[in-house]
């Protein structure tokens, strides 16, 4: 009868809700009570990736999440996303007006001399 190690449940629907959201892998090892390292290798052994890699595929995930829940936002007729989103993806600014002002400045003479 073996006496190895029990390994840790791992839930990774869980982790992937915390690295979509940009945590990092200890914050999320705290979170659901292991310690960092075997968050690490058990992700290298449960989805054959290194953590650095999943942890980054994760948050882009959460990018393109956030980015359909914001565009969703703007097309529900949220007007500050739509601005926002405009000035982000399509360049748009807002009108800056300028106006000149002409100054007149003497110099005397004496001022003029180094």
């Amino acid at each position: 009868m073996s006496m190895g190690c029990k390994l840790a449940n791992i839930d990774w629907d869980e982790v992937d809700r915390y690295l979509n959201a940009g945590c990092s892998g200890l914050s999320i090892a705290s979170k659901i009570g292991v310690h960092s390292n075997t968050l690490y290798q058990r992700c290298k052994i449960d989805k054959d990736v290194e953590f650095v890699k999943y942890r980054q595929q994760k948050i882009s995930e959460g990018d393109d999440i956030l980015r359909c829940a914001q565009f969703d936002n703007a097309k529900d007729g949220n007007t500050s996303m739509q601005i926002w989103l405009g000035k982000q993806r399509l360049g748009q600014k807002d009108k800056q007006e300028t106006t000149q002002t002409n100054i007149n400045i003497s110099i005397d003479s004496d001022d003029a001399k180094l």
